[in-house]
């Protein structure tokens, strides 16, 4: 609580300025482009249009973890560029998985794949870093104009990092690579990263607000001292900015933009389908087509687990008719598809629509799998995640692994064994609900006896503190006025206009507050985290936000004999402390840990490769990995795929010397509900 509160009253409105001054930039090339073929490639117009073709079509692949968005709109692009068109395919997942897709090298420059095709994987950080010497001049002065700080302070403040600058500044730079192209195809974050990436351009409108504030108390001193104010170059960055928001929000709405919405034929998938086709209408973007991806194709033979999934997608295609739009059936592939020439097949797929008698099963049929009463097979893989003394159990890893299930399963064995547990979800798409079948939401709520589960909602616990931001604020302007009323209508303006801007980085900011509340109540917190790239960016947060509380209390110290110490370096202090603690916990193996959940497949292995390279740079344990949904003996489809897997899994072995394996079977229908969950962890096993 305490750390959004400082942020928020001490130094927000600054940082705010930095990561405009870096949009600005990343909008307005004054310096030059990027690598020389990148240059070349995009065809550099000048300002104005941003240098784009007069028609360029913006294709979103968009979509819960792990559907295939990325291969979808790999595949997709393959065929446009077949139609001499030129394509760019963007990721724009922080997490990036395109690369793994195409089994080529990207960078942040595009890189040409096969005649009119080219592949970028966009890293905004770098856009920042390259961008902000461009625009900081101006920015640094709006923010010395606005505020009672010098020049050292901004410095401090500039210096500092932040969480969410991917959906800031995404669409900018998505805009920017756009240039020389006629299709630009965007394989996107999961669901909740993506609608905030799409709701940026209001944001960007918010900050030009804050901006222009800063600016007015200038403005105000120079017209009582000269009568007049001129414009500066300072005004004309914040004009620039609101200008590109308005552009953004239009082109998003525009004919030249449209969603291509992926999901599976199973329950947790088209749920968060429903939620995000949903939120996508109603800001007003088009839904051009559903893709209901790996459909399961007819068995050669009896097999429980196709007879069950063939039943099961039967039922969810017929659902998923009710998203309104056209529906598109895509078969799941013997084996992962990857590289041009898979890819380009898939694309062929991707063109067939979905007609009504396309899925015909029997009646639904038990797998045949399910799980002994007793919890003796269960104990030795539930002590490898969870042994005695742990605090913390994170569950993550790539979209789609199936990390809410396992996270589930594992907290309520744990619980039963035990409490109290809390379950909290800290992804922005939840699915904890679906997974537990129970109204679980922002509020605490009891699953069993020593279960409590939570679905994280950073929006609504913003709007929550709202008031108390305004007092807080109120109070400390006051006392900076020192008394005096004439800046009072412009500091006033900055603050309400702050209040009521969400931060990027939100998501990661309250899901840290949740953790650091959780554990004074729990003997025990399991999170499921959002996906790789921003399960990462939660867990790098601490450290973050530990050196923004000690800049403020530097600040708060420097001015104390103005301002006085009060509650708020004594609050400083006490977060400072609890940062500290936390981040300690972090890097304890004897309380904290980290399970990568992973699949047998290719794309799945590389992610969980990356992700186990970043964890071990922040030294956090992760001393077992689980492999979920392995496919069982069965038809002929199944007993190669289960081969497949098996190769992949060795690959796994290789990579993650030391830490224990263990092993979950693909099950169908996938277990909801906490009596089928517990039975579902109890058929994990230790691969040897």
């Amino acid at each position: 609580m305490l750390i959004v509160d400082r942020m928020l009253v001490g130094g927000i409105r600054f940082v705010l300025g930095k990561i405009a001054a870096a949009v600005d930039a990343e909008l307005n090339d004054r310096r030059g482009g990027p690598a020389h073929e990148a240059r070349r490639l995009q065809g550099h117009r000048g300002r104005g249009d941003g240098g784009l073709r007069a028609r360029v079509m913006f294709r979103f692949y968009a979509g819960k973890g792990g559907v295939g968005k990325t291969t979808c709109a790999s595949a997709a692009a393959i065929a446009l560029s077949r139609r001499r068109a030129r394509t760019l395919v963007v990721s724009t997942d922080p997490a990036h998985s395109l690369a793994d897709a195409l089994d080529a090298r990207l960078s942040a420059s595009p890189r040409r794949m096969r005649g009119n095709l080219f592949a970028v994987q966009l890293d905004a950080d770098r856009a920042l870093s390259r961008w902000l010497g461009a625009r900081e001049r101006s920015f640094r002065v709006i923010a010395s104009r606005g505020t009672y700080l010098d020049d050292e302070d901004i410095d401090s403040l500039f210096r500092l990092s932040l969480p969410g600058v991917d959906e800031l500044v995404g669409l900018v730079e998505l805009r920017r690579l756009a240039r020389g192209f006629e299709e630009v195809v965007v394989d996107t974050a999961p669901t909740g990263h993506t609608l905030r990436l799409l709701a940026m351009p209001a944001t960007l409108a918010k900050l030009a607000d804050v901006l222009d504030d800063l600016q007015a108390k200038h403005r105000a001193m120079a017209r009582s001292l000269r009568g007049s104010v001129r414009r500066d170059a300072e005004d004309a960055v914040i004009d620039e900015l609101r200008e590109e928001a308005a552009s953004l929000r239009a082109l998003l709405g525009s004919d030249d933009a449209e969603v291509h919405w992926i999901t599976l034929a199973e329950p947790l998938s088209l749920a968060e389908s429903r939620d995000g086709v949903s939120a996508l209408q109603a800001a007003g973007m088009r839904l051009a087509r559903v893709i209901v991806n790996r459909l399961t194709p007819r068995p050669d033979r009896r097999c429980r687990l196709c007879a069950a999934r063939r039943a099961e997608e039967a039922r969810m295609v017929e659902a998923a008719r009710g998203l309104g739009a056209p529906l598109y059936g895509v078969p799941e592939e013997d084996r992962e598809p990857r590289g041009l020439q898979d890819l380009e097949r898939l694309g062929r797929a991707l063109e067939t629509s979905l007609r009504r008698d396309a899925i015909r099963s029997g009646p639904p049929e038990s797998d045949g799998r399910k799980a002994a009463e007793g919890q003796e097979s269960f104990l030795p893989a539930l002590d490898e995640l969870a042994p005695a003394g742990i605090r913390l159990l994170f569950f993550g890893g790539k979209g789609g692994v199936g990390k809410t299930t396992v996270a589930s399963a594992a907290a309520i064995s744990i619980a039963r064994r035990g409490g109290p547990v809390l379950l909290l979800s800290t992804d922005p798409a939840h699915s904890l609900a679906d997974v537990l079948q129970m109204p679980v939401g922002d509020r605490e709520l009891e699953v069993e006896p020593g279960l409590r589960a939570r679905e994280l909602d950073a929006g609504r616990m913003f709007e929550r503190r709202g008031e108390k931001y305004r007092a807080a604020v109120e109070e400390l302007f006051a006392t900076l006025r020192g008394g005096s009323s004439f800046d009072a209508p412009y500091d006033r303006a900055v603050m309400e206009d702050l209040i009521d801007l969400s931060p990027p980085g939100l998501d990661e900011v309250f899901a840290l507050l949740a953790v650091i509340e959780a554990l004074q109540g729990y003997r025990l917190v399991v999170v499921d985290t959002a996906p790789t790239g921003h399960a990462l960016r939660l867990l790098e947060l601490s450290a973050k936000a530990r050196e923004w509380v000690q800049v403020l209390l530097q600040i708060q110290l420097k001015y104390r004999r103005v301002t006085g110490l009060g509650d708020l370096a004594r609050d400083l202090t006490d977060t400072a402390r609890e940062l500290r603690e936390l981040q300690e916990l972090l890097q304890d193996p004897a309380r904290c840990r980290f399970v990568p959940v992973t699949r047998g497949a290719a794309l799945p292995r590389l992610e969980t490769a990356r992700l186990l390279t970043n964890l071990k740079k922040l030294r956090i344990a992760a001393p077992a990995l689980l492999v979920n949904a392995r496919t069982p003996q069965g038809c002929s489809r199944c007993n190669r795929a289960a081969a497949d897997e098996e190769r992949e899994i060795e690959r796994l072995r290789r990579i993650c010397r030391g830490c224990a394996m263990l092993a979950a079977p693909r099950i169908a229908p996938a277990p909801q509900g906490a009596a089928a969950l517990a039975r579902f962890a109890r058929t994990w096993k230790r691969m040897e």
